[in-house]
């Protein structure tokens, strides 16, 4: 047999006898786990079985041609089956190796897609999927064809075999095609962008806390500059938007100014008109949390309007473990607030007012953290909405979906639970609102009554988000916080039956401890607001479920992260810190802010609890509440209200 026909034999038994079965041997399981699955009224098909195939039979299809290529490279099994271990070792390692910021295309053997929703379109976990496969398959194929290259002719050794290949050219097109495919689609990834990391180097002793930034925008900027008036409209596409805003400012000084903006790093800006003349702005470097800075130069004048064209899509901060939170599907909006308008860096008038319209599906139903929009029509399939604000943000975030709303009082407050219309009979059933209601009736009489504002609205968000958020007069979790199987504990005398409603307790209390206050992390402690916000939310799960439930599911779990952050090798010997450079520093010391802000904290809150009794404790937590609403509250705060010293608080 000639190495010509060698050759061609082993791409057809690639192609048609391992491929082939391999390909009968997951349609056959997908089948059977289709066949045994409990569908239930919120199983997605399609959904399923892109997931199904994407996940599970994509990398099953890349390890074949890995580890074909490899093996006519090497023409050694043992070679072989170390290298694909240490490749699977390494695709599942990268989860743990967060600080690395690795990104989600390096993802082979599994991918960052960790939840799917059950009640609305997973079209951008979907996205991210094709995405990595997409990188993952033009790899593998570059590995198959490079082995293709290496294949042994006629008793020759690897390079002599290696030049005699290549003078088949489809075979060297096909190495350069596939590898060039593979750069380019890694450098075009469109979903993630170029943040930068938040930098954490600074907090180098054992006991350093962060201070904690949550996105949005702060106002700093040209002081001579006088935002008086905005207006925005909005129209959403299928995974796109374009919009305009018009800016009314006051000059100061009637000087040329320069004026600095910023956008989230998916929009373009497709045109300025500067007082009616066309203007350009020039975009500068990107931030943290898909922060993209622009410039503009302003000419002499004491007033200028400004309308600002933009367009583009959402794209998310590539340094929060290459996950999707932002972003445009069929079903489900979410704009950060840097996404729906641009931001001016420019100080607000006392009478600024911000006025928008957002065009959306008619399915679909606008929520934001500070405004409540109203719906004027529907042309077309799709509805028109419309803010209006008065003295509040220059910008808002926009989350839109198939809500359905349930209104009921709580602390005094008129509460609307907003949920996915999917989720309808699952809310009825569960004791939902309830468990809300009780929650916010526990925190407004241990603590006080939530300050200027009538009104709260519980937003569910889709699982694939993973968590939840406060803001303004909302407190939004995934849709998992309403799961009826575990939404509350089987056995409520038993701690280990489960509950979903932590995420839930826990961005209501937000209200109450970062929002109505701000308790200020220093860099030295391990004060923040969600080391309070975690011992509220405790103090209510004791009090709901009882002691032995909240024995195990918060001060055990708090006193496991303790243990195994005191005995972390940099925390016991940080004077390794000073041999590092700032970046390894600042990976390092922020792999450790979740455990110092929703761990430590809680349990000098317990420290300080044992020391006073809890009924003192408590009054002393709701006098330094009632006497901070509205500002911040510092660690001396804490420890001037309770009569106790840092040494007594300190954990050992």
């Amino acid at each position: 047999m000639s190495s010509v026909t060698r050759l061609m034999h082993e791409i057809r038994r690639l192609l048609t006898e391992r491929l082939s079965m391999l390909f009968i041997a997951i349609t056959a399981t997908g089948a059977v786990w289709y066949a045994v699955v409990k569908t239930r009224d919120y199983f997605q098909p399609s959904t399923f079985l892109t997931a199904w195939f994407l996940i599970f039979n994509s990398s099953l299809i890349f390890a074949v041609l890995l580890t074909v290529g490899f093996y006519m490279m090497t023409k050694r099994l043992e070679v072989t089956l170390i290298i694909m271990a240490a490749l699977i070792l390494l695709s599942t390692m990268l989860e743990a190796m967060y600080i690395l910021n690795p990104s989600y295309l390096f993802y082979w053997v599994q991918t960052t897609a960790i939840n799917f929703s059950d009640l609305i379109s997973n079209r951008i976990q979907i996205d991210m999927l094709l995405w990595n496969r997409l990188f993952c398959l033009l790899i593998s194929l570059s590995i198959w064809a490079l082995g293709l290259c290496s294949f042994r002719r006629n008793g020759r050794r690897l390079f002599a075999s290696f030049w005699a290949n290549c003078r088949r050219i489809w075979i060297p097109l096909l190495i350069i095609s596939s590898v060039c495919l593979s750069w380019l689609s890694f450098f075009y990834e469109p979903i993630f962008d170029d943040s930068k990391p938040i930098d954490f180097s600074n907090m180098k002793n054992s006991d350093a806390g962060a201070v904690s930034y949550y996105g949005g925008i702060w106002n700093a900027g040209n002081k001579d500059l006088v935002l008086l008036k905005k207006v925005f409209s909005l129209d959403i596409h299928s995974d796109t938007l374009s919009g305009r805003a018009d800016y009314k400012l006051n000059n100061k000084s009637g000087e040329a100014q320069t004026l600095s903006f910023q956008t989230n790093t998916g929009i373009k800006i497709d045109s300025i008109f500067i007082n009616g003349t066309k203007s350009k702005a020039i975009r500068g470097e990107t931030g943290i949390r898909s922060t993209a800075n622009w410039s503009l130069t302003l000419p002499a004048a004491n007033e200028y309007d400004i309308r600002i064209n933009y367009s583009g899509r959402i794209r998310n901060d590539n340094t929060i473990m290459q996950r999707a939170l932002y972003g445009i599907s069929k079903g489900f909006v979410w704009l950060p607030a840097n996404g729906s308008s641009p931001y001016l860096n420019v100080d607000l008038s006392g009478d600024f007012s911000l006025h928008g319209s957002i065009s959306l599906d008619e399915k679909l139903e606008p929520v934001s953290l500070y405004a409540k929009a109203s719906k004027k029509e529907t042309v077309n399939g799709k509805s028109l909405w419309q803010y209006m604000i008065n003295r509040g943000p220059q910008t808002i975030d926009i989350i839109a979906a198939d809500y359905m709303t349930k209104s009921f009082e709580a602390g005094g407050l008129n509460v609307e639970l907003k949920y996915f219309s999917k989720h309808d009979k699952s809310i009825t059933d569960m004791d939902a609102i309830n468990v809300i209601r009780a929650a916010i009736d526990y925190f407004t009489k241990l603590f006080g009554p939530l300050p200027n504002r009538e009104n709260l609205t519980i937003l569910e968000l889709p699982a694939y988000l993973s968590g939840g958020f406060a803001g303004g007069s909302m407190s939004a979790m995934d849709e998992t916080s309403f799961n009826s199987e575990d939404y509350l504990p089987a056995d409520p005398t038993s701690p280990h039956s489960g509950a979903g409603i932590d995420v839930l307790v826990h961005e209501i209390a937000h209200q109450w401890w970062g929002l109505s206050t701000v308790p200020i992390a220093d860099g030295s402690s391990n004060w923040s607001s969600e080391g309070i916000t975690c011992y509220s939310s405790y103090c209510f799960m004791k009090q709901y479920f009882g002691e032995e439930y909240a024995q195990e599911h918060y001060i055990k779990n708090w006193q496991q992260a303790w243990d195994s952050y005191k005995n972390a090798f940099y925390i016991k010997h940080p004077e390794y810190l000073a041999k590092l450079s700032a970046g390894d520093v600042s990976n390092i010391m922020g792999s450790f802010q979740s455990i110092k802000q929703y761990d430590l904290m809680p349990l000098v809150m317990i420290k300080a609890e044992n020391a006073l009794g809890s009924e003192v404790f408590h009054q002393k937590l709701s006098q330094l509440y009632m006497s901070h609403l509205g500002q911040p509250i510092t660690y001396g705060d804490f420890l001037a209200a309770t009569g106790l010293t840092e040494e007594a608080l300190k954990l050992e």
